[in-house]
Formats: structure tokens, sequence, C-alpha cells
């Protein structure tokens, strides 16, 4: 599973940010879509990293210890 990386985040929003002053009305529109999606990616991919920490932590116990 590859995921985004705290670095490429903050890298494609400070890309984002430099755009906006730039943007008509439309294209802020789509930019701010944009970066609500990124956000929404990224917070969906820590909950599957954490999601995949917790099973795996839970595989490396022996069964019927927690």
């Amino acid at each position: 599973m590859t995921l985004l990386e705290p670095e490429e985040f903050a890298r494609m929003e400070a890309l984002l940010a430099e755009l906006l002053p730039s943007c008509c009305a439309e294209e802020e529109a789509q930019l701010l879509h944009l970066h609500a999606r990124l956000q929404a990616i990224y917070l969906a991919q820590a909950g599957l990293q954490a999601s995949r920490d917790r099973l795996l932590a839970l595989a490396a116990k022996p069964v019927g210890t927690g």
C-alpha cells in the first residue's frame, strides 16, 4: 500500500496555494474542490494506515490473547 507522504501533501497544498491568487472565480471553485479532495484522501489514508497497523499488531499476537 503506497500512501501519500506528509511532504508530498504539503508540496501539493503549497502548489495549490500558489495558484489561488491568479485564479478566476470558476478556477478558484475548482481549485478549492481539488484541495478538499486532496485533504479527504490524505485523511482517509491516515485512517487506512492506522487500521493496517492495528491489524498487523493483532496478527502478531497468539490467538486468544486479545
